[in-house]
């Protein structure tokens, strides 16, 4: 019905031609004539040509398909046809165009950052298009960074803010076709390596992971080579590459893992690589360490070797001190540490020398070896003996002593490095062996068992002993001894009610033992048999006091010296006369404390007085007072500061020997005084001077404990007891048991069987006639009844009789006493 029809090529058309007459049947089928006059044919069975006809003989008409136009396909066709001889026709002129065509534009880009970059958008369209940019929605027009091409848009110096997605607009004015293609512009960035430390420690014989970081896009990928044997370490043993994160794995370090490796990040963008230096630690180990020997002022060296990675440190240390020596001179230059290190294979050797010039005694043990580096440390100790001739320094020259023929052994000790052999000499003559004079051993210990049968066996015994280095002699004696002589001089020291004390000055001990002790015997001055004397003994050096005594009675001492040998004589007896009863001693402080000196106490409410127990003074002490008062010092006097604030209180206990006084005062002074008392008065007191430390006044303290520790555990003990009677008798009252419920059991038990041997109180039958056992003895009754019971024939017995029967003492009520085994 269209003479004309424009058509975009590529497109398929298709076109009609029928004839329009009154009797259709008088119409030849019509037929489609290119427009270079050829017919066009139909199509083959089984075919679809470019061109082709296709019949449709119910409504005589023919159809023209076109598929694919081309721009040669353009023309005038016609469509011709008879009716009744008269020919017809009709035409239709095809006109084509080239539509948007996108040849080149790629809808997902990639651009590389800081690189100029075309995001490709060629458009082919006949007449041809014009072509806009748009990012985002903005458009973009030429300019320093943008320029816009014929087939797409240049940007220059790529930036990671180029990255979006670009619009692309085709328009054909002359048709008046629009297109637009979206394109998507990803900026690729160059792997960009993370900064971080260019050395990495790792352990031998552990597992390692070095990290490597850097930034891309699109994110990179990881390779790991070793720089010295370029080996790619993703397929070397023990070595694990992660391709996505860069991080590398070494199982087993091993020393020779040391050196340097290369990280390299690749992606689309680019490529970057750093290098990292790895240490590999290798803790110290020892391997040489030898004990050595010089003799006494000679040089002396002990030489240690370590190998490690890096090199360690090498340091020696004398076992008995603490502190290493340094390294270098020491002790003023005598002694000298040297060290050294080398490379050996893949670990550092080092080594280290001490040298000690002329050697003592001192000098001689362990010394330690100390390698350290980053990987550990490691220690070994070396022996560095001195050797030196025999010496007896440690030999005492205490004689030894023997009395009635009795056995003694002589020792003698040499010390010396090597060991030394001892002889022995008796007069400057060799010691010969006798049947009262044997010798064991030869060095360095040898002893000489002498039984002195006679006089002539004590005297000078000499040890000598010898080594390669030298000889060395110590000389013993063998002296009798006698008993001590008698005491030179004894005084009367300190007195009181009940005991005594004495200065003792001993005899002299230039010709026996020394004296171990001293003993006197004392006795009433009425007595004159020293046998019934009693007796005290003391050490040398201690207290010799004699306690105990009673008041006002008169004494006789004598006094005796003790060493190994017995007792000497006694010395002429002395007289003390007893004072009499009086108030107890004067309590001494358990320190050494002035009266008047000022005590600074560590607490700012209290102190803790401790003192020791006085002499009672023939009365037993019953209490303390502990008086307290603030004090000022006045012109260097102590005077108190008001009497209503001095505090007294009364501890009723013998043994007490402290007392902690509480609520006092900060920063103020006291005076503190302690009295013991008897019934014959108070003693004089002690006393001392105290100042509170600084600090906050407290209140609600507890009261102070005035119970002793005996009474304390006395007060515990009867309360378990009363709990047990409690749990006692809740047993009993409940479910019969326990101590009480036995008690009663076995009393009940026994008055029955009383009963059936003395008789029950209800009449019996009389019992068939039998002989009586002996009779029993009979107990009197508390009513100390000493007649013998009369015989009341029938009357029953009105009182409570006391027998003892079988050992044991029973009661029997009032009536006949009738038993098998009873006796009257």
């Amino acid at each position: 019905m269209q003479k004309q029809q424009t058509v975009a090529v590529g497109k398929s058309v298709v076109l009609t031609c029928q004839a329009e007459t009154q009797d259709p049947a008088l119409v030849t089928q019509p037929q489609w004539k290119d427009p270079k006059g050829f017919v066009i044919n139909e199509a083959a069975p089984g075919t679809r040509p470019e061109i082709y006809t296709e019949a449709m003989p119910a409504k005589q008409s023919q159809l023209l398909y076109i598929s694919s136009i081309t721009q040669a396909m353009a023309g005038n066709y016609t469509c011709v046809a008879t009716y009744t001889n008269m020919p017809l026709s009709a035409s239709v002129v095809l006109d084509t165009f080239v539509a948007i065509t996108w040849v080149n534009a790629n809808e997902n880009q990639f651009a590389t950052k800081g690189k100029d970059f075309k995001i490709m958008c060629e458009v082919t369209a006949e007449p041809a298009p014009s072509v806009d940019w748009f990012k985002e929605g903005t458009t973009i027009v030429t300019s320093d960074r943008y320029v816009i091409h014929a087939n797409g848009l240049l940007i220059k110096n790529v930036e990671e803010s180029d990255d979006g997605t670009y619009t692309c607009r085709a328009v054909v004015i002359q048709t008046g076709e629009l297109a637009e293609r979206n394109i998507k512009l990803e900026v690729y960035t160059a792997p960009e390596m993370e900064e971080r430390e260019p050395r990495v420690e790792i352990k031998e014989g552990e597992s390692a992971a070095i990290t490597c970081k850097a930034r891309g896009k699109p994110p990179p990928t990881y390779s790991w080579i070793k720089a010295n044997t370029r080996e790619n370490l993703a397929t070397t043993s023990r070595y694990s590459v992660n391709d996505n994160t860069g991080l590398l794995t070494i199982d087993r370090v091993e020393a020779g893992d040391y050196g340097k490796y290369i990280c390299s990040a690749v992606n689309q963008a680019g490529q970057n690589e750093t290098e990292i230096e790895v240490e590999v630690l290798v803790p110290p180990k020892i391997f040489e360490l030898f004990n050595t020997t010089a003799a006494e002022k000679t040089d002396g060296r002990l030489e240690c070797k370590a190998t490690g990675r890096p090199a360690p440190r090498i340091s020696f240390r004398k076992r008995s001190n603490s502190d290493p020596f340094l390294n270098g001179p020491n002790e003023e230059g005598r002694i000298i540490v040297e060290s050294s290190s080398r490379q050996t294979g893949d670990q550092m050797q080092s080594s280290a020398v001490i040298s000690i010039a002329r050697v003592n005694r001192t000098d001689d043990g362990l010394y330690e070896c100390i390698a350290e580096n980053e990987g550990g440390e490691a220690r070994k100790n070396g022996h560095l003996t001195v050797q030196f001739k025999p010496t007896f320094e440690h030999m005492s020259n205490v004689p030894v002593w023997s009395w009635n023929s009795q056995p003694v052994n002589i020792s003698c000790i040499a010390e010396s490095i090597p060991n030394a052999t001892i002889k022995w000499k008796f007069h400057e003559y060799d010691l010969i062996e006798s049947p009262h004079v044997k010798i064991y051993g030869s060095g360095p210990i040898s002893y000489v068992t002498v039984v002195p049968v006679d006089r002539s066996l004590y005297g000078v015994y000499k040890c000598i002993a010898t080594n390669t280095l030298g000889e060395a002699e110590h000389i013993m004696q063998l002296r009798e001894a006698f008993p001590p002589g008698p005491v030179l001089q004894v005084k009367q020291d300190t007195i009181t009610a009940t005991s005594v004390s004495f200065n003792i000055v001993g005899p002299a001990e230039d010709m026996g033992p020394p004296t171990l002790a001293f003993t006197t015997q004392y006795k009433e001055n009425g007595n004159f048999d020293w046998n019934l004397a009693m007796n005290r003994t003391w050490s040398v050096n201690s207290p010799y006091i004699v306690e105990n005594l009673t008041p006002m009675f008169t004494y006789d001492f004598r006094f005796a010296a003790v060493n190994q040998v017995g007792a000497g004589s006694w010395g002429a007896p002395i007289t003390v006369v007893m004072p009499r009863r009086s108030p107890p001693e004067q309590p001494k402080w358990r320190e050494a404390i002035s009266s008047e000196s000022l005590i600074h106490g560590k607490f700012a409410d209290r102190y803790e007085l401790q003192w020791k127990i006085p002499a009672h003074n023939g009365e037993p002490i019953d209490m303390y007072e502990v008086n307290y008062c603030p004090v000022l010092k006045v012109s260097g006097e102590w005077r108190v500061a008001s009497e209503t604030q001095c505090m007294v209180e009364e501890l009723r206990s013998y043994e007490a020997i402290s007392y902690e006084v509480r609520g006092l005062h900060p920063d103020t002074r006291y005076r503190m005084q302690v009295r013991a008392h008897n019934v014959l008065g108070y003693s004089l007191p002690a006393q001392l001077y105290v100042q509170t430390a600084l600090g906050v006044e407290r209140s609600g303290f507890a009261p102070p404990q005035l119970l002793s520790s005996g009474m304390i555990i006395g007060v515990a003990l009867a309360g378990v007891f009363i709990c047990l009677v409690i749990v006692d008798l809740l047993l009993f009252c409940f479910r019969r048991q326990g101590v009480i419920a036995t008690i009663c059991g076995k009393r009940a038990k026994k008055h029955k069987e009383d009963e059936a041997k003395l008789g029950s109180t209800k009449p019996r039958a009389p019992p068939s006639p039998a002989p009586l056992p002996p009779p029993l003895k009979l107990v009197p009754t508390p009513t100390d009844e000493k007649e013998p019971l009369k015989d009341t024939g029938d009357e029953s017995i009105k009182r409570n009789s006391s027998v003892e029967f079988d050992g044991r003492r029973v009661y029997a009520t009032s009536g006949t006493i009738i038993g098998k085994n009873s006796a009257v």
